[in-house]
């Protein structure tokens, strides 16, 4: 079967929409499919050996760019996948859908997240996009997401309860693998990060404006307040850990990623005096992403619009047995599920609560993570997700 994905953005950038593609695309072709992405042009290339990239070279804006070159480009395949949102691609699907020029393709539309325009030209190409998107969705053969729940709560619910009988639910799944890390190596991660007895509070995402929504300034600012709370309660927390309690809790944040608001995020932790518990990795290669799920106690993600869909990094993290805590956003929340506790979005108070509660109750803590493992197995697992992808291309 000869299939097409779309996809705005593909690795090695660091986006959660080309993480899934590139999962997609590989299982794929390794179950013999002949595959091909089309994204948008960039200076970092991946060279695959079983399946085919195709750079769209057009102006670029941010993770938008107008692609008419895709009117001819997909004719000649079976299955269309479009990852959406694409400004500036997903228009030019609709048209070759609307006239028939993909002939006997089926289109399959991939709901990641709600579009949100940050910049004038994103602005154009939404408003422009919308009077298309109810007759794009009635074409389309069959839409899937990670998370119904957050289907039901976004921009598209009304399209939702129209053509409820189109819409599939495939969970994501974790690409770590715990088996392989080196306790020398995490020792030595340690070190690096001048850990000594501290518990590891771990943010995973882009630092760009892309990822605006990621809720980092709110992470930031809930650090400050945690020794806040301990002077608070000027006590023991009763239900804490017999070692660690609130009077004791020494924490340090380690952000992972990078990008254009990197440098306003490291001026609030210079602003907030937090320089020696917030530490900035910049980017880092993805085979040693694992050293940091094993080092961290807790993995947070502070979303703070429904931009944040579903949250891969919470299952990756789960993957090792770590507690999460994450945004109270539809999908989100639904991977949060019982290995971990959810924060009012936006709201750096309840989110160190929720930090501070999580790191000193230690009965909770390993109840969480003993539920992480099951449900990372149970639910989250790519080769479930790439089987029930290849069966609905079948059907």
């Amino acid at each position: 079967m000869k299939i097409a994905h779309i996809v705005c953005r593909f690795p090695p950038y660091a986006g959660g929409m080309g993480i899934v593609a590139y999962e997609q695309v590989k299982s794929l072709a390794e179950n013999g499919h002949q595959v091909t992405v089309f994204t948008l042009n960039q200076k970092e290339k991946l060279e695959p050996d079983n399946f085919k990239i195709k750079y769209i070279k057009t102006l670029c804006f941010g993770n938008a760019g107008i692609c008419p070159s895709l009117l001819w480009q997909l004719r000649k395949f079976d299955v269309v996948q479009l990852h959406y949102p694409f400004y500036g691609a997903q228009e030019f699907v609709w048209l070759a859908k609307k006239f028939k020029l993909l002939k006997s393709s089926k289109l399959i539309i991939w709901y990641h997240m709600d579009a949100t325009a940050r910049n004038l030209f994103r602005k154009i190409l939404q408003l422009s996009s919308w009077p298309i998107q109810k007759h794009l969705f009635k074409l389309a053969d069959k839409i899937c997401s990670a998370s119904l729940d957050y289907v039901k709560n976004s921009k598209i619910k009304k399209i939702f309860k129209k053509y409820r009988e189109k819409f599939v639910e495939i969970p994501f799944g974790s690409n770590q693998h715990p088996e392989t890390v080196s306790q020398l190596q995490v020792a030595e991660l340690k070190n690096k990060l001048h850990i000594k007895s501290e518990k590891i509070i771990l943010f995973v995402g882009g630092l760009d404006s892309a990822h605006y929504f990621k809720g980092v300034p709110v992470l930031i600012d809930a650090i400050k307040k945690i020794p806040k709370l301990r002077d608070k309660l000027g006590v023991r927390d009763p239900d804490s850990r017999s070692d660690i309690g609130i009077n004791n809790l020494r924490i340090k944040l380690v952000i992972v990623g990078d990008g254009n608001l990197r440098g306003d995020y490291e001026r609030q932790v210079a602003g907030s005096n937090l320089q020696n518990q917030v530490v900035f990795t910049g980017r880092i290669k993805f085979d040693e992403l694992k050293n940091y799920y094993a080092l961290c106690d807790v993995t947070v993600l502070p979303s703070t619009t429904s931009a944040e869909a579903f949250g891969l990094v919470l299952i990756e993290a789960k993957t090792y047995g770590k507690p999460v805590i994450g945004s109270d956003l539809p999908g989100v929340r639904d991977v949060v599920g019982q290995s971990g506790l959810i924060a009012k979005a936006g709201d750096s108070n309840d989110l160190a609560e929720k930090i501070k509660k999580i790191l000193t109750d230690e009965s909770l803590y390993n109840n969480f993570s003993r539920n992480a493992i099951q449900e990372v197995k149970e639910k989250y697992n790519w080769d479930k997700h790439t089987q029930k992808l290849n069966d609905l291309y079948q059907s």
